[in-house]
């Protein structure tokens, strides 16, 4: 199974440089790809900042929303079930690395989700979340994206 945190989520929606080598990425496997709550608000949060950046009118950050649900309906997502209270566990334990790496709320909430799940690949373009993801033991794609 294959997660992936919003920098990456996003390249499924919006055609930007690395969107075609993950889209191949994520085909070559026969698996939904694990959501959550969090994951889900980041990426149509995202969207939304896109309208306010100029990036995207209202009209295509809706679709691109609507586009997600019918996906997540037919099944190319799933949503796992995880504990809450391990999910914080591992949170505060990883939370312990932001002063050495920068780290967000939010790239933890990631890379402890993705513990939780134990995905045999972990998907980000994010530097910090790479760094934290990897200090966690996760296997991180692509390989040399900074």
């Amino acid at each position: 199974m294959i997660y992936l945190d919003t920098s990456a989520f996003i390249k499924l929606y919006i055609r930007e440089s690395e969107s075609e080598t993950l889209q191949s990425f994520i085909t070559a496997q026969d698996h939904p790809l694990p959501v959550w709550d969090m994951l889900e608000a980041e990426f149509c949060n995202a969207l939304r900042l896109k309208i306010f950046w100029g990036d995207l009118t209202e009209a295509q950050a809706a679709g691109q929303i609507e586009h997600y649900e019918r996906r997540k309906h037919a099944g190319q997502y799933y949503v796992p079930e995880v504990s809450r209270a391990a999910l914080m566990t591992a949170f505060h334990a990883l939370s312990r690395e932001t002063a050495r790496l920068g780290c967000r709320t939010m790239d933890i909430l990631h890379v402890a989700f993705a513990l939780q799940i134990e995905p045999q690949t972990f998907v980000t373009y994010d530097a910090r979340q790479r760094a934290l993801a990897e200090h966690a033991g996760l296997n991180v794609w692509p390989v040399g994206v900074e």
